[in-house]
Order: C-alpha cells, then structure tokens, then sequence
C-alpha cells in the first residue's frame, strides 16, 4: 500500500529557508516523507537533517529548465510509493485551511484531484514596523500581513506524472483551478535583510545563459524600493472563507486569464498581484 504524501524540495545555499521548511514539512507529513535535492551546497545546512532524504546531485551552473525536468522525472518516480506528491520551493509553505484539514497528510487522504493548485501569497515584511525575521521561530507571529500573487498559484500537489513549466508556475496537463483550500505562503519577502543577502549569492552565482534569471539579479537598491513599495501598501481584513470576495475576485482574474494561454508555456499572467496587504486571519496564525 503506498504512503498518503511525500514533500520534494530543491536548494542550494538556503540555510535560513531551509530552517522554516523542515520545521514546517516535518510537522505537517514528517520527515520521513520529506526529500531534499541538494544541488551542491557549500554551506553545510543539508548536513545531519535527522530522518529527512537528501539527495545529492553535483554543483552546475543555474538552469530552470533543466532543474524543472529533472524534479518533475524524480516526483514522478515517487508516485510508485506515495499516492500524492508535494514539490516546492524551500521558501514556500503549503498550508491547508486549518479549519478543514489538520495538516497537508489530510487534506491529501481527502484529496481526489489529480493535480492541485494553490492560492499564492508572499509573506511582506513591513521594516518600518516590524522587526529581522528569526527563522528559528514560526513566521506567521511575526508577519501578519501576505499580498496575493499569481505567480505563486502553483500547481503543486501531483497524483500523476506532469511536466510543470520553468519555475514550476503551471503544468502542460492543467489549467489553473483555485476552488480549493490550499494556500501558499511564499517567503521571498518575508525580511528585507535576508532577501539583499539572498541577492547577493543569486546575483554572483553561475547561470547558465546571460538572460536567465533576471529578476534574481537585479540591484540591492531595486530590491529594497519593490519591497518597501509592497510594503505601503493599505491593509485590510480578510476571513479565507468561500464569503470571501477579495479572495473570490483574485482567484477568478487568475482563472480568468488561462482562456486564452492554453497553448502558451506558462497557462496563466504571472503578474497578477494584489493590490492590498491582507492580514491573514487567526486561525493561520501559530500554523506557519
């Protein structure tokens, strides 16, 4: 009989991510049923991670393309033992509404979706409000406010093979379907200092063309004034409910926008975001 879920991640060099990952996927699935592809890190984080898989694959230059494919023949060997597989970012946390599911294990027992996608939101650190991040605590304490994000509605619960696109944003095999309570809480944004830091080593690292990566290369003071701006914006009450008509409104412009990508590599406008920071309701809170 195969294992309900398994959760696959990707790093290089992620210390403080990887931190908040295995807290958060060990709960949620254990860590036996966590597996790590380590693409050649220096820094010592993928070391003594208890009962966590790693996988260790050779340093090379920074190619979405081939990562994607590469992880989407690896998840897809893991179906043979789980009937769901999980594959995420290590700065994104997958949480089902906690007042339907206690954790992802059950909301994928209940699960008969071939393929699931998430409703995304970036984590935004206020610094004008709101202290560093200690990733050695739970975030949701110390970031209550999340701006919603096409680009992190991913579909990233699989219970079939699919060929997902660079970056994992959409897959060949589905459209994007948001009317599930799966949320994706991205921490790209999350704290001001260790997403300069970040930008550092993605800035310097090899890729494997000149164009690649744009968007992880651009300059400290660029970074900072996208943050600050996300970081202004007005903020507002949200409940996550089906009465929830910011969340409605957002998921149908996401949907909206597949009808005519059908045929495109990416199956929806990955520049959908919101226009408001959301403070994520209470029962969210001391879960992420």
């Amino acid at each position: 009989m195969k294992k309900p879920l398994a959760v696959v991640t990707m790093i290089y060099n992620e210390s403080e991510h990887l931190l908040t990952w295995r807290r958060h996927y060990s709960a949620q699935v254990g860590e036996s049923a966590c597996y790590i592809v380590d693409h050649g890190s220096s820094d010592g984080s993928t070391q003594n991670l208890g009962s966590i898989n790693v996988i260790r694959i050779p340093r090379s230059p920074q190619n979405d393309e081939k990562r994607t494919r590469s992880i989407g023949k690896f998840c897809e060997s893991l179906l043979e033992w789980y009937d769901n597989i999980i594959y995420v970012d290590v700065d994104e946390l997958l949480l089902a509404d906690p007042a339907l599911y206690p954790s992802l294990t059950h909301f994928a027992l209940a699960n008969n979706a071939p393929i699931v996608t998430a409703t995304g939101l970036d984590f935004i650190h206020i610094p004008d409000e709101e202290d560093d991040l200690d990733y050695t605590r739970l975030i949701s304490p110390q970031r209550n406010y999340v701006r919603f994000s096409s680009a992190m509605c991913k579909p990233c619960l699989i219970q079939k093979a699919v060929t997902w696109s660079p970056g994992f944003h959409s897959c060949s095999e589905t459209l994007p379907n948001l009317n599930t309570p799966l949320y994706l809480f991205h921490l790209r944004y999350a704290d001001l200092q260790t997403g300069l830091q970040r930008l550092q080593r993605t800035r310097t690292q090899p890729w494997h063309s000149d164009t690649a990566g744009q968007h992880q290369r651009i300059d400290n003071d660029a970074w900072e004034n996208m943050l600050r701006n996300m970081a202004a914006l007005p903020k507002v009450d949200v409940t996550f409910d089906e009465n929830d008509q910011r969340l409605k409104n957002w998921r149908k412009a996401v949907e909206d926008s597949s009808t005519s990508r059908q045929n495109d590599l990416y199956k929806l406008d990955l520049n959908l975001s919101g226009t408001e920071l959301w403070h994520i309701p209470d029962r969210f809170i001391g879960r992420i």
